[in-house]
Parts: structure tokens; sequence; C-alpha cells
């Protein structure tokens, strides 16, 4: 089984931090096991423009992909549901999370333990940014 990490979030803008998060996490690894997911909230998207927003995403992730030459996705609803998906074509699926500080340390254990309720086999690793 082919181990597959993603490195979820809004990312918008992706920056630096991210840039180096996502390489410590392509040195572990290795550079086609990472991809980028983008998340987007279907309850934040106006329903009359919900295409046109969908549509924006796609070009704003065929961008950001060009410009660091990395694999893009993006995903609606939980991410939990996006990991089941990537399991069922045959992946092992290790989330990467980024740390700046031990707030988002503590920000993130609570969001591990939300994913938990749902699927308790996550597997995630914390990444220290420089």
């Amino acid at each position: 089984m082919k181990t597959l990490a993603i490195f979820p979030g809004s990312l918008n803008p992706f920056h630096v931090g991210h840039l180096n998060i996502l390489e410590k996490a392509e040195a572990i690894f290795g550079k086609g096991n990472v991809i980028i997911c983008v998340g987007v909230n279907p309850d934040k998207i106006n329903s009359d423009n919900k295409e046109e927003y969908i549509e924006d995403l796609e070009a704003k992730c065929s961008i950001l992909s060009q410009k660091i030459k990395r694999t893009v996705e993006f995903y609606t609803g939980f991410l939990h549901d996006f990991i089941t998906r990537k399991e069922i074509l045959g992946y092992n699926v290790v989330i990467i999370r980024g740390l700046r500080n031990g707030d988002d340390l503590d920000y993130e254990v609570n969001q591990l333990r939300f994913v938990n309720d749902f699927k308790p086999d996550i597997k995630e690793i914390f990444i220290v940014c420089d």
C-alpha cells in the first residue's frame, strides 16, 4: 500500500510558512507522495454562486500547482471523507499539520480529537515551521 501524505487547509494565501512545511513533509514522504488539499466548506458558499466559487477555486489551485510544481486538490465536506476516498483507492493516508507555536499545537490536537470521533484510525504528524 502506497503512503499518501496530505497537507490540508484553506491555505489562502499559500505562503512561505506553508512551503516550509510542505518541503519538510516531502523530505519525509518523498515529493511525489505529498499533496496539498484545499478545503472548501460548502456551508460558507452562497448557493447562488457555488459553481462560480468552485471554478474560481479550481483556477487558483491550478495556478498554485503550476507556481510551486506540486499536486493540489480541493475537497468539499469533511476531511475524514476525503481521506476515506483516498483509502478506497489503496492509499495509506497521513495528515500533515504545520505548527508555529504551542497555541497551534493545542488547536491541532483539539481538531484531531474531533476527526478521531469520525475516523479513529486517522494518522497525523505535526511538523514545526522554521
